[in-house]
């Protein structure tokens, strides 16, 4: 049986005795397993913010305790997390205390968490003793943890390997290196990281830290490093980490003969200890590291050290960590010579991020060894931990590394901080960045910063409180009006408007060259995900309309509401900003508006927009812009018309109603998510091509994305009303109409007098319009849910008959109006109010806990039979409070404790009070879309989850405000945003 000299050397006389005993008697194991379950522990936590290898996350897992007196929990590196934890430990009384990290190992995957003793008052704690010179092949074991969710499972198993290569969990995941892990014959899974390895004397002699349930095989992690560490902790002495850059894996003799070893050091190694089968060989040399720079090279053979034969990986360990910061002399064998060589010893935590900055929405800090290591490149560089907000730069892949901003090197986090401190609110920067996945390709992305919607902070681990500190950085500059140098046409323009000019395109297409003095493009940036949007940034294609007063058309599904910054792009080449001046509430598109002024002598032209509906057979043409290619034209026929049919969303948010969509006969249509559509002539715009965010489709929460064309005709109401200078009053029935056949409507009570009169209405029609429009459901708080109810039939509307969409659009000008409808087998008459603006526009948001809170926008009402509150969680961020709790979006906040909060006001009144009560928990009543109550526990965390309202202000350049609450509850500053 090999055993290396990493875990020490049995006896004849042990192995003898080993062979003699008789397996222990199950009542021995049942006394070991009742006391282990005294000291090991549920740990339940959050990681707040994606740092290094692992996002934003709320999960639980296992530790147990090691030290009592202190409250030390041992458990998994990766559950007390390399970056900002936020945790609670549960004994088996189920007993509850708060945790915090104290220390995380730089390589090893373990980690120690502390918990005050005196806050434990009911349970008998136990500790674990740790043996590691116990671990052996055949070693029968238990494991005890929180296995599935479960709050203790029991599986069985026998040590089979003591010096097996760490196992590789692939690309962007940690992984343990230059260590043995242990193997057994066992099948954990979920959640039992960090479970205690015990043996027959109840000692831990490994720790769970992954498994393969294909082949019910578990590894366990070694703890001759973790007693180091906890014993170095207990004296309150700093737990160093030496280390030279270099993974090395264990090979066995034959593999490392024909790689360059001689058979006299083989003979030499194997006459010092006859069981010894392999050596310690150089996999991965780090470029610039300390023994790069002594020359060891991927391949060589480890030797000794300092005249120290070595050959397993605690006797390579403990000679790095008690040589920090000297010189070793380090003799490997390569090519079946020997060579010395003299290698410095760092400290690990020298590259080992222990700051993260938070910007725009972006997580940024210093490479870490870990992922250095996995890809072979110099263990330094800005690493985008969350490639989101202003740098969103994830379509490189996972791992972006930051080269250059602004045209500077980023050798280091503080270099990013000085090239962005020096940066205006709003000015653009290049970034110059690739992926660890694919070094070879180089990417470019122009970045904005963000500096107005949310602080630049710097978070910086505190052992000593288990907290990261934060220190919010200055505010950006503000811009500076004589900047020439960006692409903005609001900083070029402000020195001389008159010079600036974006020149469009003379296209080969007659029709497409008299749009495209039309088109533009729109980017829209979201700072919240408010409404259910699922996504931050979105660009399309605009339509200019109003060329005098800088009005543009374009999708919902590209600026689904009024929160964030909106720019305008002319010709590729001049990039104004813009405002969101209207939104439909059931139609698919906003109209934003620009200053026309700031054009200079760009030529735009206002679209021409026509009156006719588009029909089965029609010609067009779609323009719309390529991100490659510019603006490209395809032809294309209408395949289909008929009525909108977009499938409701969960959570809810916007979708088009009550309007007749049209298909297109090419799918190439489907390469653009926005786009206009014109006749082949004049150019004149018969429809709008648009797209709609559905539900997603696959694991990876890909969202599905629907594509359809309306008739631009459709926009004229609230045109004409704009282009007098007016906001648009745009009425409309507060319901969600479907379509119902004859046959399905006779047997709800539909006469043959109204069927012969319907049908004389429709005998200049096609087949299609032979069906009647059913009420699907009615908007909570519509002005017509008095009048109206769900599965009411609509039969004449003003006396006119009513069988299709078309038939209702000039409603919009209407208060009220007059139907006929066929209800409970009868016809009867109604007068039915209209709503103006149906759709709640949403101005104002509160963020607490990570969930994201404001009143119910048109998409829940629509949903909803009543609202039991008007405060409703429409998104909570990973790794919260609030997502940890399962605070989920659809629910409504009916109390926080006790107090009722039916609104925003009390909402926030009661956070208030919460704060100054100054309590780590608290409990939320929800009520579901679904209408089932619900109690929901939170464990509140201010400092990287503060409370903030964002809200309208049209004092503002932005229009927006903030208010910052603090700890205390009391209103914090209100920041005037530029």
């Amino acid at each position: 049986m090999p055993i290396n000299l990493y875990f020490g050397r049995e006896t004849e006389e042990e192995e003898a005795s080993s062979e003699d005993s008789e397996c222990p008697p199950a009542t021995q194991w049942q006394a070991v397993a009742e006391r282990t379950a005294k000291a090991v522990v549920t740990v339940r936590f959050c990681q707040a913010v994606s740092f290094d290898t692992t996002g934003a996350v709320s999960t639980e897992a296992t530790g147990f305790v090691v030290d009592k007196a202190r409250g030390i929990i041992l458990t998994n590196r990766h559950v007390a997390c390399a970056g900002p934890f936020v945790g609670e430990a549960i004994f088996e009384n189920r007993e509850q205390v708060d945790v915090h990290a104290i220390y995380r190992d730089p390589i090893h995957d373990f980690g120690f968490l502390k918990y005050s003793p005196d806050d434990v008052r009911y349970h008998d704690v136990h500790e674990i003793e740790l043996d590691p010179l116990s671990a052996r092949v055949g070693t029968e074991i238990r494991v005890i943890g929180n296995d599935s969710g479960e709050e203790l499972s029991i599986l069985a198993g026998y040590i089979s390997k003591v010096d097996r290569n760490v196992p590789n969990f692939g690309p962007m995941a940690y992984n343990d290196f230059n260590t043995f892990y242990l193997q057994a014959a066992s099948s954990s899974s979920g959640g039992s990281s960090g479970s205690p390895v015990v043996d027959i004397q109840g000692n831990a002699i490994g720790m769970q830290t992954a498994g393969r349930t294909q082949s019910a095989t578990d590894f366990f992690m070694p703890l001759d490093r973790v007693k180091r560490a906890l014993r170095m902790i207990q004296q309150e002495k700093p737990v160093k980490r030496g280390d030279i850059q270099v993974q090395f894996l264990f090979k066995p003799f034959d593999y490392i003969r024909r790689i360059g070893m001689s058979e006299s050091t083989e003979a030499r190694i194997r006459a010092l200890d006859k069981r010894c089968v392999g050596m310690l060989v150089a996999e991965t040399v780090l470029p610039e590291g300390p023994g790069d720079r002594a020359g060891i090279m991927a391949g060589d053979v480890l030797i000794s050290i300092d005249s120290q034969f070595v050959t397993g990986f605690t006797q390579l360990n403990e000679l790095l960590d008690s040589s920090i910061g000297k010189r070793l002399a380090i003799v490997v064998e390569r090519d079946y010579q020997q060579v010395e060589l003299m290698v410095d010893v760092e400290d690990v935590a020298s590259i080992t991020p222990d700051r993260y900055l938070s910007i725009g929405g972006a997580i940024l800090h210093d490479l870490s060894y870990q992922l250095a290591r996995y890809y072979c490149v110099p263990a330094r560089g800005v690493y985008l931990a969350n490639a989101s907000g202003m740098l969103p730069l994830e379509d490189a892949g996972e791992g972006i590394l930051i080269k250059s901003v602004d045209g500077q090197p980023m050798h280091s986090l503080d270099d990013f901080i000085r090239v962005i401190s020096q940066l205006p609110d709003r000015a653009q920067f290049p970034v110059v960045y690739y992926s660890l996945n694919d070094i070879n390709e180089i990417h470019v992305f122009v970045a904005e910063n963000e500096r107005h919607w949310t602080d630049m902070d710097l978070f910086t681990r505190n052992d000593s409180t288990g907290v990261w500190d934060r220190h919010t950085m200055d505010p950006a500059p503000l811009p500076l009006p004589h900047v020439v140098s960006r692409l903005s046409a609001d900083d070029e323009l402000a020195g001389n408007a008159a010079e600036s000019a974006a020149q469009f395109a003379t296209l080969p297409n007659a029709a497409a060259s008299t749009i495209a003095a039309s088109l533009v493009q729109v980017h829209f940036y979201m700072p919240w995900l408010i409404n259910a949007f699922p996504i931050s940034r979105r660009t399309g294609t605009g339509l200019v309309v109003d060329a005098a007063q800088g009005l543009v058309v374009v999708s919902r599904s590209i600026v689904p509401f009024e929160l964030g910054d909106l720019s305008i792009i002319f010709e590729e080449s001049l990039k104004v900003s813009a405002t969101v001046v209207y939104l439909h509430s059931t139609l698919n598109f906003a109209i934003v508006k620009y200053d026309p002024h700031k054009l200079g002598r760009t030529q735009v032209r206002s679209a021409s927009i026509s009156a006719a509906h588009v029909s089965e057979g029609d010609h067009l043409l779609l323009h719309a812009y390529d991100q490659e290619k510019g603006i490209c034209t395809i032809k294309a026929s209408v395949s289909q018309v008929s009525p909108m049919s977009i499938p409701k969303h969960n959570p809810p948010r916007f979708r088009s109603i009550n309007a007749n969509w049209f298909k297109l006969d090419t799918k190439n249509a489907q390469k653009y998510n926005t786009g206009v559509l014109t006749d082949g002539a004049a150019g004149q715009v018969r429809g709008l091509w648009v797209s709609y965010i559905g539900d997603a489709a696959d694991e990876q929460e890909t969202n599905n994305e629907y594509f359809y064309g309306f008739d631009a005709c459709l926009l004229l109401p609230v045109l004409d009303q704009m282009k007098e200078g007016c906001m648009p009053a745009i009425y409309a029935l507060g319901v969600e109409f479907t379509t119902i056949s004859f046959i399905e409507a006779r047997h709800l009570g539909l006469d043959r007098k109204w069927i012969e009169r319907i049908r004389n209405h429709n005998s200049n029609k096609s087949a299609s319009y032979n069906r009647l429009l059913m009420i699907n459901r009615i908007a909570c708080d519509s002005e017509c849910a008095g009048a109206l109810q769900p599965l009411d039939i609509l039969l004449e509307l003003d006396g006119d008959v009513v069988t299709q969409l078309e038939d209702l659009y000039h409603v919009h000008s209407r208060e009220s109006v007059n139907l006929t409808i066929l209800r409970n087998m009868k016809s009867i008459s109604v007068v039915s109010k209209t709503d103006r603006d149906l759709g709640v526009v949403t101005e104002r948001i509160v963020q607490w806990a990570g969930a994201i809170v404001h009143m119910p926008h048109l998409a829940v009402r629509q949903q909803c039979r009543r609202l039991p509150s008007q405060v409703y969680i429409s998104y909570s961020i990973y790794g919260s409070p609030a997502y940890a709790a399962d605070l989920a979006p659809t629910s409504f906040i009916t109390h926080v404790g006790d107090i009722a909060t039916p609104d925003l006001d009390s909402f926030v009144a009661a956070l208030r009070d919460l704060s100054v009560a100054k309590s780590s928990h608290t409990y939320v009543r929800i009520v579901g879309i679904d209408m089932i109550p619900e109690v929901v526990s939170l464990k509140l965390n201010a400092h990287y989850w503060p409370t903030i309202e964002v809200f309208r202000d049209k004092t503002t350049p932005s229009g927006w405000n903030r208010i910052h609450h603090d700890d205390n509850g009391c209103v914090g500053s209100i920041e005037r945003w530029r």
